[in-house]
């Protein structure tokens, strides 16, 4: 009995834990590189279509952003969805030579219904999703068309969390986002795609009129890589560009924010891949073997939690510790018990509707 309750816990945590272990291993010597060489001539018109619901504030700073990279003007189309908006959205991006979208449904809001409309109005080679609150490096529009005119269908570009000075959400966020992109290039490395991230995910417009998007939930990025994986359609990462993004500051607006995201459990084994549930599972199969096993079995708990630890402290030493973060460290396991909370309610429940991520 002590020996089926041991593996009943064990097994699955080491396919979680494993997850992790093997893609981080695999992506250690391979981080650059993954984007075709760069060519002389730039070929592909691209639409960079930004979602905005009442983004004001921040909007101005990603289009300056995106005005900013080096790529032609006459090959670049930049598309501002005024989701629902009550606020300047939309003058802040007519003001900044952005084309704009107004959208008024108030009975079906969120970022998948945003994009499904702008999608059906725009027309060029590609299209480059990005949130209404991101900077992207310079080189990112250049790096898109090279995987464009090296065929591919699908791309992802690395996002980075920049605010892992704000408290201990900032930084578990930081954290959070470096283990994604570690994980991120090993699954590359292994099976030539990559998750979508919801911000720096490119389009061949050929595709998206094969797969329209319908993914319209809490999760869109999630429903729609599960649409192209059953497709067999890859999504190439570009790891040498940037996406940069502001994750909630305060714990109770990082806590809203995962609520949301918990709908993605339901999609390409989300049980597997969530970083709270791993760890929740390996704290019950911990507590499991403390209680029931043998030194086998503690010796395999304990190699498990060792390699995640590795995993996680190679993602801590990628962000870096400053004062303030050995702080805010200090204070990431309660944070952590929250979050893999609202992970476990994930599993029978998800938020009933979309709501707009604070910001500070």
């Amino acid at each position: 009995m002590a020996v089926a309750a041991c593996l009943l816990v064990l097994v699955p945590a080491t396919a979680a834990a494993g997850y992790y272990l093997l893609f981080t291993l695999l992506g250690l010597r391979w981080s650059r590189g993954l984007t075709p060489p760069a060519r002389q001539e730039l070929r592909q018109h691209i639409t960079v279509l930004i979602p905005a619901h009442n983004e004001e504030a921040g909007l101005p700073c990603t289009l300056r952003s995106v005005g900013s990279s080096d790529y032609p003007p006459d090959l670049l189309c930049v598309v501002v969805i005024a989701d629902n908006c009550t606020d300047g959205t939309a003058r802040v991006a007519t003001d900044a030579g952005a084309e704009v979208l107004v959208r008024t449904v108030p009975d079906r809001r969120g970022k998948g219904h945003a994009l499904a409309f702008g999608l059906e109005r725009v027309r060029a080679d590609a299209v480059l999703i990005l949130d209404a609150d991101c900077e992207v490096s310079p080189g990112l529009l250049r790096a898109c068309d090279r995987l464009l005119s090296d065929g591919a269908e699908a791309g992802q570009a690395r996002v980075v969390s920049r605010n892992a000075d704000d408290g201990t959400a900032g930084f578990l966020a930081a954290v959070g986002a470096e283990v994604d992109h570690a994980v991120a290039v090993g699954r590359h490395r292994l099976t030539g795609t990559t998750p979508l991230r919801g911000t720096g995910m490119l389009f061949r417009r050929s595709l998206l009129e094969r797969f329209p998007w319908t993914a319209t939930g809490l999760a869109e990025d999630a429903e729609y890589t599960d649409t192209l994986s059953r497709a067999g359609v890859k999504v190439r990462l570009m790891a040498d560009e940037v996406v940069t993004c502001d994750a909630p500051a305060g714990e109770g607006e990082l806590c809203a924010q995962r609520r949301r995201w918990r709908a993605a459990l339901r999609w390409n084994s989300g049980w597997l891949v969530s970083k709270p549930l791993v760890l929740v599972q390996l704290a019950v199969a911990a507590g499991v073997v403390i209680a029931f096993g043998r030194p086998v079995s503690v010796l395999w708990a304990g190699l498990l939690m060792f390699a995640t630890a590795w995993v996680y402290g190679r993602a801590v030493s990628r962000v870096g510790l400053t004062a303030r973060r050995w702080v805010n460290l200090c204070r990431t396991p309660l944070l952590v018990v929250r979050l893999g909370w609202i992970a476990v309610e994930g599993l029978w429940k998800t938020e009933p509707a979309w709501c707009r991520t604070a910001r500070r």
